[in-house]
Formats: C-alpha cells, sequence, structure tokens
C-alpha cells in the first residue's frame, strides 16, 4: 500500500442541478403566465369589439327600409341584451317586428316603431 501515494481522496463534486430545475419551474411558470395573460385579453377585447360593432351596425340603420331593419335588430339585438329589462325591450321590439320579416311587400314603419327602435337603440347606448 505504501506504492499507491498519487490516489488522492474523493472530493466533493458542486451540484447545481437543484438550481436549475427552480429556474426551469420559475421561467415554465412566468411563461405561463404570461401567456394566459394575453389570451385573456385578446379574448376581452373581440367581446368588447363584437358589442361595438353591433352597436354602429344597428345605429346605422335607415329605418325606411323596414324588412332589413326587421331583420337586422332581430339578428343582431340579442348581442346587445344583456339583463332582464332590456331582454323584455328586446322581445317586444322583435314581436312587432315580426310582421316586416316574412312579407314581400311590407309597410313603412310607423312612428310608434320607430321611437321603439330608437329607445331600444339609446338603451343600449349607455
Amino acid at each position: 500500500m505504501e506504492k499507491l501515494k498519487d490516489i488522492k481522496p474523493l472530493m466533493e463534486i458542486p451540484d447545481y442541478s437543484f438550481y436549475l430545475y427552480l429556474l426551469f419551474i420559475v421561467v415554465v411558470t412566468t411563461l405561463a403566465a404570461v401567456l394566459v395573460y394575453l389570451l385573456l385579453r385578446a379574448l376581452s377585447r373581440k367581446k368588447i369589439s363584437k358589442k361595438e360593432e353591433v352597436k354602429k351596425r344597428l345605429r346605422s340603420l335607415d329605418l325606411k327600409d323596414a324588412k332589413r331593419v326587421a331583420y337586422e335588430i332581430t339578428k343582431y339585438g340579442r348581442y346587445l341584451v344583456s339583463d332582464e329589462s332590456k331582454a323584455r325591450l328586446y322581445e317586444d321590439l322583435v314581436k312587432k317586428l315580426t310582421p316586416y320579416k316574412y312579407k314581400k311587400e311590407v309597410p313603412p314603419l310607423g312612428e310608434e316603431l320607430k321611437r321603439e327602435i330608437k329607445l331600444f337603440l339609446q338603451v343600449h347606448d349607455e
């Protein structure tokens, strides 16, 4: 044994794998949080822009074309309804516009119905 003097004792090797693992977990968690935030932000913007687009479309309707007004309000008005009172206003308006939808020739909208349409749009502008 005296001849084996060149063998050295065991040395401690620094191990950073635990710290690398923690860094990996932090980076992945941060990236996931950023992606979820961006996704939610994009989805919320689409909802707002869709509602604004519908409002703009309904505000630009020509009340002289009764058939088109009836179809457009029936189709797009439901996107604006958010609570019970607005839902009733919408349903009443749709019932009154139904006779204008299914005929080839329709009479012009009455003044009372035009006022209700304007009221419906004003309620949803707020």
